[in-house]
């Protein structure tokens, strides 16, 4: 699953959370086609509530992708 931002240091923000709480993810391009984005998204494949928990205090959206769960 992907977890787009629209600020770019949100997706850097977000990726430093993950990674100190010991969660694999990585800074791949948004999978979606729209301006409202910034141009790279996180990709995690873990619960999305555990993630979402550590996210809280940023806005995103939750993209799912075939192959992605």
């Amino acid at each position: 699953m992907y977890y787009v931002f629209y600020k770019t240091n949100d997706v850097f923000i977000a990726e430093e959370i993950l990674k100190n709480s010991n969660i694999k993810c990585k800074v791949v391009p948004t999978p979606v086609q729209d301006k409202a984005y910034c141009g790279v998204c996180i990709m995690v494949n873990i619960e999305e509530v555990l993630v979402n928990d550590l996210l809280k205090e940023l806005e995103y959206k939750i993209v799912f992708r075939s192959g992605v769960k």
